[in-house]
């Protein structure tokens, strides 16, 4: 229990990016459903702004029923996201899934209504029964008005729970969920578009470093992830946050696990501790990769993997 704690604590230190934990005022955390945009024939996006603790909202729109994925952070936000949704769907079924359980993907479900069916992972599961809100109460200490989006949010039940792929039929297409943790969460879901060739790869591909926020994050497993998004072969890729993109984000991110984790071997052969291969290798790569917290998460996991 002390090394998940411990591991929960550090991963609280590389969720936001170095460069806006410098902001002394930043945007406020609220979706903004004027935003929306249509990104191929059945996707649409509302985009984050690359707000912290905002994420990119999806919605796919099938012939007999419409997707919703990640709800933003806390109740009002998910009223926003599910009041988009009851347009876009009209009289059909709304669905719901979430790309992993951390406060601002997650706790706005309980805003949506009772004929929503929430869909999660297994391992999404798992994680909300060892961590709870503390997540959620670690954010909501941070500022007056995430404490007020946050007030009353808890985790909602799912009405199906699956263990590897889920392939939802939204009537013409079909939504793959595809459990893919540990990466950035224990319970990391990409949802792949098949039809569209649209990939929503939560942390696991995107603009920002990537984050080991998990006690149970794994490096190799990471590795294993990207071969297979990028076995997907996506034209676009929606990450959890910051601006969209292509198969380029998956290959900058294995380029970048890949260097992290031959410069931490090297460390480790010579004899140094953890401690002094996270300060080396930073060294070497913050130049360039400016993040040093979640530089410093991937260095540890590296370090964990090597030999």
């Amino acid at each position: 229990m002390r090394r998940t704690l411990e591991g929960l604590l550090f991963a609280v230190a590389v969720l936001v990016p170095q460069a806006l934990v410098a902001q002394p005022s930043p945007p406020p955390p609220l979706v903004r459903p004027e935003g929306l945009k249509t990104i191929s024939e059945h996707v649409q996006v509302i985009p984050d702004n690359s707000v912290p603790l905002v994420p990119n909202i999806g919605y796919i729109i099938g012939d007999k029923a419409v997707l919703v994925i990640d709800t933003g952070l806390g109740p009002r936000n998910g009223e926003a996201v599910f009041a988009v949704a009851q347009k876009l769907a009209g009289s059909r079924p709304i669905y719901l899934a979430v790309t992993h359980v951390h406060p601002e993907h997650d706790l706005g479900a309980q805003a949506f209504s009772a004929e929503t069916k929430l869909i999660r992972s297994a391992d999404q599961q798992k994680d909300i029964t060892e961590f709870g809100l503390t997540l959620a109460k670690v954010f909501a200490g941070r500022s007056v008005i995430n404490a007020e989006l946050l007030k009353g949010a808890d985790f909602r039940k799912p009405d199906i729970v699956f263990d590897k792929d889920y392939d939802l039929d939204l009537g013409g297409m079909t939504a793959r969920l595809i459990a893919l943790g540990p990466n950035h969460t224990r319970g990391d879901v990409g949802i792949w578009i098949e039809r569209d060739r649209v990939l929503f790869a939560g942390d696991l591909a995107m603009k920002a470093q990537p984050a080991f926020a998990s006690p149970y994050s794994s490096i190799q497993q990471w590795f294993a992830s990207l071969d297979r998004l990028e076995a997907l072969q996506p034209i676009v890729i929606v990450p959890s946050h910051g601006p969209l993109g292509d198969a380029g984000f998956i290959t900058g991110y294995r380029n970048y696990l890949k260097e992290v984790m031959e410069r931490t071997s090297a460390e480790k052969k010579t004899g140094r501790n953890a401690d002094a291969a996270v300060e080396n290798v930073s060294a070497s790569m913050v130049e360039r990769y400016p993040d040093r917290a979640r530089l410093a998460g991937a260095i540890k996991a590296a370090y964990a993997a090597a030999p």
